[in-house]
């Protein structure tokens, strides 16, 4: 080794060193920053499963079979400019005795996505009049006050308006274009109140009891024990009873022929008399009286409600209801047919006729499940239902939700009670004892056949196009019955109609 290079090992050594400690060091710094940003992300998520838990824990008090001092009555009017009183609802959250004011401006608490959601449904007023608010609720879930307290801090609750949050209904002009319109819930999708014509959504045009109820907004505000929050929407409604403009809601053109009467007074209320025929006909109805029970003579519902158009009548079909005309044509559409077949096909014990005891054979493309004969889809009350509110009937009567995943032709006199859904075309050729309501998001055609008369209480609902057509021979009669028609549960939460995040 020449002198001149004596040392270079040490600093060799010296370089590779300072290399290594270096490379440590941002090991060290890497794998620091992975720790914060697991951290930070499980905070992340303990926040959103705490909000969560305060929608899910609030939804579940606002079933109506609860009692107070559990049970939640959301506000009965909307937030609006002016603000009414008591349209807006907190239920709060504390933990070890903290304050928690959402309404308070500088706690730590305060709820500042409020204005956001005031100021997009056009109301400018801030801060909102004390009237505003309701009475604050405490959180009751097990634990409250403790270590092992949910870590929301509060859950708002107030009625949903157009303009809030999708589906929106401002179309630029109308009522419609108000952005502070109530937005209702006909158990299969949202409406405005605006396009039912009615100013909030307690009631509707016949209807028997109402057949919307109001969409409520649950906004939670979740924080950790290391600061991260969250803020977590969902929309809510009870389900309303299911119930029709008429006898037979159809989304398109309706065909009558042959011998036919369709009956838009409310069987289950109403004793109708129908003598004559064509333009000599005359129909007198009173009020139905079954022991205690006096109700009124319903006569608010369509015999036909049409989106498209009706044929005009002939002197072989009765059509008769008590509104004026008994028929009406381009009204607007109400009905998602489609999601109220996959709403009430998803229910718990639904039964697919693709399994036993019906065992069909439903293929191609559109999808057919043929022409089945002398079925039972439930076993309903003796016809006509009697008595009208509380029918009986066989030993064996009940009622069922029947699920067809494609066209049907049923044919031979077959009987059923309850919903009967067909994802497709429904022909009933030869007698049908139907007591519920049939939904059909395709064609439904009544073909006639044999001896047998088509009988159907309760209502009808076509997605398409709706014929009605005896030509074949037979008869069909079909009668409103507001009781053969599915009733909203008391014993069940608000369905939740959606879940979001929101940011700002």
């Amino acid at each position: 080794m020449k002198h001149n290079e004596r040392g270079i090992a040490l600093l060799t050594a010296l370089f590779a060193l300072l290399l290594l400690t270096g490379i440590g060091l941002g090991l060290l710094y890497m794998t620091d920053a992975e720790t914060m940003i697991n951290s930070n992300y499980r905070s992340s998520q303990q926040a959103y499963y705490g909000g969560m838990a305060g929608l899910q824990a609030v939804r579940e008090r606002m079933m109506p079979i609860n009692a107070a001092p559990h049970l939640i009555v959301p506000p009965l009017v909307t937030p609006g400019n002016p603000a009414p009183p008591a349209s807006i609802m907190y239920v709060v959250n504390p933990t070890n005795g903290e304050n928690v004011a959402p309404t308070v401006a500088g706690n730590a608490y305060f709820d500042t996505q409020l204005q956001n959601e005031m100021v997009a449904i056009g109301n400018n007023t801030w801060p909102m009049p004390a009237n505003t608010f309701a009475p604050n609720i405490a959180d009751d879930s097990p634990g409250t006050n403790t270590a092992a307290a949910l870590n929301y801090k509060w859950v708002r609750i107030m009625a949903k308006v157009n303009g809030m949050s999708a589906p929106y209904y401002n179309n630029g002009s109308g009522a419609n274009a108000t952005l502070a319109i109530p937005i209702c819930w006909n158990g299969a999708s949202e409406i405005s109140a605006a396009t039912l014509g009615v100013p909030n959504c307690t009631f509707a045009p016949g209807s028997d009891p109402p057949s919307h109820t109001q969409v409520y907004e649950l906004t939670a505000y979740s924080v950790t024990s290391t600061g991260a929050t969250r803020y977590s929407q969902m929309e809510v409604a009870q389900d309303p009873p299911l119930v029709t403009h008429g006898a037979v809601d159809s989304q398109d053109h309706v065909n009558l022929n042959g011998q036919l009467t369709v009956n838009g007074y409310d069987y289950c209320s109403c004793t109708c008399t129908t003598s004559g025929s064509g333009a000599n006909q005359t129909t007198s109805c009173t009020n139905r009286v079954t022991g205690a029970i006096a109700p009124t003579c319903d006569g608010t519902h369509y015999a036909i409600y049409s989106a498209s158009t009706v044929q005009n009548p002939n002197n072989s079909e009765t059509l008769v209801a008590g509104t004026n005309p008994p028929v009406v044509q381009n009204q607007p559409w109400t009905w998602n047919v489609s999601q109220l077949y996959n709403q009430f096909a998803s229910t718990p014990g639904a039964v697919s006729v693709t399994g036993p005891p019906y065992n069909y054979t439903c293929s191609g493309n559109p999808t057919t499940c043929g022409t089945q004969a002398g079925q039972t889809f439930g076993v309903p009350p003796t016809f006509p239902p009697s008595p009208a509110d509380n029918p009986t009937g066989p030993a064996n009567m009940s009622s069922q939700i029947t699920v067809v995943p494609g066209n049907l032709q049923l044919t031979g006199g077959s009987i059923g009670n309850g919903i009967l859904l067909v994802n497709g075309n429904l022909d009933i050729h030869g007698g049908l004892n139907f007591y519920g309501v049939i939904i059909v998001t395709g064609v439904i055609s009544f073909t006639g056949g044999g001896a047998s008369a088509t009988n159907i209480y309760g209502a009808i609902i076509a997605g398409q196009q709706s014929y009605v057509d005896n030509t074949l021979g037979g008869s069909a009669n079909i009668n409103f019955d507001f009781c053969a028609l599915p009733q909203g549960s008391k014993n069940q939460p608000p369905r939740a109609l959606n879940l979001r995040d929101i940011s700002f």
